[in-house]
């Protein structure tokens, strides 16, 4: 099951946390669990985005600073600039990229190309929002507008993400309250 931007609307409904006081713990763990990968999509999507305005920063700069593009120069540079801080500007600051192996585990659930044009609302034959390679070719205009619609998408997916953490969180708090009051047997969990 690949997760959709219509899955993670559900995910970051407030409606998701309907039934949270009833609900039994098994549905809240699930409930929970859903979100937490939910979240470790978004997280992996919002470091691409970000390492994509990163590069189309890096590029621009470039062009400013020597009225030409350079793409030896951005291939050999890219470590740095993937690795430095964010300029000012850029969005809030970043997380630290998931964990590789926790992201395979996801198999089928990280197509991030798909998600990422849900997200941005991508027209089929419209430019994709993630440059990459192509960075060079393209003019300042369309760096430009590139550049602002990463910064949208990545605006968007740090929302969703904080949306998802204080569903977590109310799981979380849900579950915890659960064996804290003895409505839900301890027991069950070395099952």
């Amino acid at each position: 099951m690949s997760l959709t931007a219509k899955d993670l609307d559900e995910l970051c409904s407030p409606a998701c946390l309907d039934g949270v006081v009833d609900a039994p713990v098994t549905e809240l763990r699930t409930r929970r669990d859903a979100s937490q990968r939910a979240e470790m999509v978004l997280s992996y999507l919002r470091r691409a985005v970000q390492g994509e305005i990163d590069l189309v920063t890096a590029e621009l700069d470039q062009r400013r600073k020597t009225g030409r593009s350079d793409l030896g120069r951005l291939v050999e540079e890219l470590p740095s600039i993937l690795a430095s801080p964010p300029s000012t500007g850029a969005g809030p600051i970043r997380s630290t990229l998931p964990i590789m192996g926790d992201v395979a585990e996801l198999g089928d659930e990280i197509a991030l190309d798909e998600l990422l044009a849900e997200l941005a609302g991508e027209v089929p034959g419209e430019a994709p929002l993630l440059p990459g390679a192509n960075v060079c070719s393209l003019s300042a205009d369309e760096l430009g507008a590139s550049l602002e619609r990463l910064r949208q998408v990545e605006r968007e997916v740090s929302s969703r993400r904080r949306l998802l953490h204080e569903h977590i969180d109310a799981f979380q708090a849900a579950i915890v309250d659960r064996y804290k009051s003895g409505a839900a047997d301890p027991d069950s969990l070395l099952a």
